[in-house]
């Protein structure tokens, strides 16, 4: 089995790529949906604060996001510590439950 530190590696990793590939997807999703509404935009000024609005949504999400990422890097232990126990635990107890299954249908 890895060491505790490897697999709080492995966690911080996946919950990175994770959280980047929703960044990447809200950004599209934000300029799809700009570029849809746009088209029935009924003035320019209607079009300009549409943009203003989606710049200023997907740049605080994507801030918050990125502060989740640096508090979860800062934070490793405590974040993903408690899950790698309870998965340790339960894995334990399932074994277990398998073991006197087995013993008891000999």
């Amino acid at each position: 089995m890895k060491t505790l530190e490897a697999r709080i590696d492995t966690l911080l990793r996946r919950d990175r790529i994770l959280a980047l590939a929703f960044v990447v997807a809200m950004w599209a999703v934000l300029a799809f949906v700009c570029a849809v509404a746009m088209t029935t935009s009924p003035s320019p000024g209607v079009s300009v604060a549409l943009v203003v609005a989606a710049i200023l949504l997907g740049g605080l999400n994507t801030a918050s996001v990125l502060a989740m990422i640096r508090r979860y890097r800062l934070s490793r232990e405590a974040v993903y510590g408690p899950d790698i126990e309870f998965a340790d635990r339960l894995r334990a107890v399932r074994q277990q439950a398998r073991s006197q299954k087995r013993r008891s249908a000999s």
